[in-house]
């Protein structure tokens, strides 16, 4: 890699975003089964799983 390029990624630590929240009336599509769920039903955590999946 040139210089510039260098400087620019040299830094090796990266921060992890969770997804962003919707509204509660609007829809979110599970990480695991990728079905469209209400965000009612995904977890609160920010893991984007919805609770059948989490479920037993």
């Amino acid at each position: 890699m040139d210089d510039g390029m260098t400087e620019m990624f040299s830094d090796a630590d990266i921060e992890i975003l969770p997804p962003a929240h919707n509204t509660e009336h609007e829809m979110a599509i599970c990480l695991c089964c990728c079905r469209q769920r209400p965000n009612s039903a995904i977890d609160e955590d920010g893991c984007g799983i919805c609770d059948e999946c989490l479920a037993p």
